[in-house]
């Protein structure tokens, strides 16, 4: 889950994700209201919450049982269940669950049961959970969606896949020195496309699926979290970010061909990080500080930034336009408005984590006012539930009137298998008359 505002460059990492054609973006055509499977109005003119979700794990159903689970959000209020589809690796307290307290994911797996006939055009193969490997957890929700009066969301991890980055190094990001960012798939790469393409065809076309909510589509970023992660240059943001650029045969292959010479682009970026290496703890002088800096510095640089902004759009486009054809399936993004993702998407997002009522309702109003006016899509705000806030029961009430008043019309509480118990009780009371 994202956790501060990304540049363009690093999202999708966070969020969702990547693809970048140089076109500008138009207004959406309006379509006039629509309906869901609930009934529920999409027209502008509605105010208030028309998705009311909560992000979780099949290991909920698993370990919880799925159908008081399903009744325990159904009754708090809610009205979709945003489920891990694919998921990277994560150490985490679980203060509720029927069988363990602390838990280790396998990593980068898939929590339902691929069908192979999709995944023929790509060497890349999803890898299913142990969670999953006897009962399809998304099969089993999606016969009791009518039942609970709920829809279902894909939360799905895409280009942030470990396991698949260790076995196909060649399918990773390579940075200035040809080293691999195990963690990060380069979403340039014909065959990650083909494989995060057919990750979201299956999910779309054999599940009931209401949307599909994307993370890390896009570029991925150096510092990541692996286990014992260590700088001790202390690179800066802007350094991190050169040494998480991708220069792998498919990207200079592709840059390329669109006119760009990622070969001096390349020179800029390792010369800055050379003096980087070479001076720390010091930086030379006139070192960079600024991405706008070093493209004012360099034409080719900018222009390959300006290609690889359009990588994860292209992406996402092909998705919307092949991978969901047929479908009523919806793309929802982990960031704030972009025009030109917004022709090919959905849904953006905003986030409150940490934040009181008072700052949770300026971050929504300044989400909603970087939408046209007669823009009508998905704006969620996603509320974290722990570390301290909310404080209590009051305070998350205040927080979901403040999402609502801001601007948005979608809420996503973040999530039930972390969330103390205490906390995860006040949401029926925070959501009652909203």
């Amino acid at each position: 889950m994202p956790s501060s505002r990304l540049s363009r460059r690093e999202l999708l990492q966070v969020s969702s994700l990547a693809a970048v054609p140089l076109v500008t973006a138009r207004k959406r055509k309006a379509t006039g209201p629509q309906k869901d499977k609930l009934g529920t109005s999409f027209g502008a003119a509605q105010r208030g919450l028309r998705y009311k979700g909560l992000f979780m794990h099949a290991w909920d159903l698993r370990d919880d049982g799925i159908d008081e689970v399903m009744g325990w959000i159904r009754d708090s209020g809610l009205d979709t269940m945003c489920m891990a589809g694919t998921y990277h690796s994560g150490w985490f307290v679980h203060p509720h669950n029927l069988k363990h307290r602390v838990f280790m994911t396998e990593g980068s797996v898939c929590y339902f049961h691929p069908h192979a006939a999709l995944y023929r055009g790509t060497r890349l193969r999803p890898v299913v959970s142990k969670v999953s490997a006897q009962t399809d957890w998304f099969a089993e929700a999606s016969k009791r969606l009518e039942r609970f009066g709920l829809r279902m969301v894909s939360w799905t991890v895409g280009a942030h896949n470990t396991r698949l980055g260790l076995a196909h190094p060649e399918h990773t990001i390579r940075n200035v020195y040809g080293d691999s960012l195990p963690h990060a798939l380069c979403p340039a790469d014909d065959d990650v496309r083909e494989y995060l393409k057919a990750i979201c065809r299956d999910l779309a076309t054999n599940y009931a699926m209401w949307a599909l909510q994307l993370e890390s589509f896009g570029w991925g970023v150096l510092a990541h979290g692996h286990h014992h992660q260590r700088d001790l240059t202390s690179l800066t943001a802007l350094e991190q970010e050169l040494a998480a650029m991708c220069f792998c045969p498919s990207c200079v292959r592709k840059a390329g061909a669109a006119g760009v010479d990622a070969g001096k682009a390349r020179e800029v970026v390792k010369g800055v990080l050379d003096a980087t290496f070479r001076e720390a703890p010091d930086r030379p002088k006139g070192h960079p500080r600024s991405m706008q800096e070093m493209e004012a510095r360099s034409a080719e640089l900018k222009k390959f930034n300006a290609w690889r902004e359009q990588v994860p759009v292209s992406l996402v486009g092909e998705i919307k336009s092949a991978a969901l054809k047929g479908t009523a399936c919806r793309i929802l993004l982990q960031e704030g408005y972009d025009t030109e993702l917004a022709r090919v998407t959905d849904g953006f997002a905003c986030w409150v984590y940490g934040k009181r009522p008072a700052e949770s309702l300026e971050v929504c109003r300044a989400a909603r006012a970087a939408c046209p006016p007669d823009w009508d899509g998905e704006l969620q705000c996603y509320v974290r539930l722990g570390m301290g806030v909310p404080a209590n029961e009051a305070e998350l009430r205040a927080i979901v009137e403040a999402v609502r008043d801001g601007g948005c019309n979608g809420l996503n509480f973040y999530n039930r298998s972390e969330a103390p118990p205490k906390m995860l009780g006040w949401v029926k009371s925070a959501l009652a008359g909203i």
